[in-house]
């Protein structure tokens, strides 16, 4: 019995000679224009830290191409947004606002009502860096409250947004250790 995907080829010539030929079958249709495993992998690795533009970018950057590009006259054809959410949908990958709420992320309205301000005040406050928000698509985002240290709604005139933002990423800094290998000066 011949191996999976050969075909063997059997020719008799005109003097009586027969020869037997084994070639590799064609793969069919579907199977030239299917997505690499390696590729679906790579996607939902990426899928953790990035959007679905994001990943194509990086795919496009890489010289990966897309299942399609294997037809005549596609071989130009290059990952988009609109592949990549296909190939999450298609092979079943866990969209990335769905890893995002596992890791505890809150939706605006859920993390303002949190923090007790209005939605507004945390698209600011995420803008300077009092609150971190993490995109999921390439228009909303969802938000990380601080464990520590919450930001609290104040009087802007007197504490600038764009201070308490400062003083905060100051405060962030490591203090250099004043140990000078094992001795305290």
């Amino acid at each position: 019995m011949p191996a999976e995907r050969t075909t063997k080829i059997h020719v008799r010539f005109k003097g009586g000679k027969i020869q037997t030929l084994t070639t590799l079958s064609p793969k069919s249709s579907a199977q030239q224009v299917k997505t690499q495993p390696g590729i679906v992998e790579l996607v939902d690795k990426l899928l953790d830290k990035h959007i679905y533009s994001e990943i194509a970018e990086l795919l496009n950057q890489q010289g990966y191409r897309p299942g399609g590009s294997a037809r005549p006259g596609r071989h130009e054809t290059c990952f988009t947004a609109l592949w990549v959410a296909y190939l999450v949908h298609r092979y079943g990958l866990r969209s990335r606002y769905d890893r995002l709420r596992d890791c505890g992320m809150l939706t605006k309205r859920e993390a303002a009502a949190r923090l007790n301000i209005h939605e507004t005040t945390l698209a600011r406050w995420a803008e300077h860096g009092l609150v971190t928000r993490h995109a999921y698509n390439a228009h909303y985002c969802l938000y990380e409250i601080p464990t520590s240290n919450l930001p609290r709604k104040q009087c802007s005139r007197w504490n600038r947004l764009v201070d308490r933002a400062a003083a905060r990423t100051t405060a962030m800094v490591p203090k250099p250790s004043t140990e000078a290998e094992g001795v305290v000066v």
